[in-house]
């Protein structure tokens, strides 16, 4: 727990391999599908489109991420062509790492399906 209302601590359990791969996989699934990705109030909004593959790599992604960031609230809706991840942090602390998550996809242009 940290001092930010009782919610779990902010802190990512990857070590350094581990995260460079799970960027990759985030960053591979951008390029294939991300239609807009920006920051919220309180965590950050990606929007993909939902072609083949998509949905279950968006899926495995937010249960990896719920395990090693349990201080976000990983919020995913799926449509018939579009996938809304939503992440949010409760607290100032936990909404400032959420906004943190995904610098290469909220720092850029989405990519092909804009």
């Amino acid at each position: 727990m940290d001092g930010d209302g009782g919610s779990a601590a902010v802190a990512c359990t990857l070590g350094a391999g581990d995260l460079a791969r799970r960027a990759a996989r985030w960053e591979a699934l951008a390029a294939r599908a991300l239609r807009r990705a920006s920051r919220t109030e309180r965590g950050v909004l990606l929007l993909f489109g939902a072609g083949p593959g998509v949905a279950g790599e968006l899926r495995a992604l937010v249960a990896l991420e719920r395990d090693c960031c349990g201080f976000a609230a990983w919020s995913l809706r799926e449509d018939a062509d579009e996938l809304r991840l939503e992440v949010r942090g409760d607290g100032e602390q936990a909404a400032a790492a959420a906004q943190s998550l995904f610098p290469a996809l909220t720092d850029q242009p989405a990519g092909p399906g804009t």
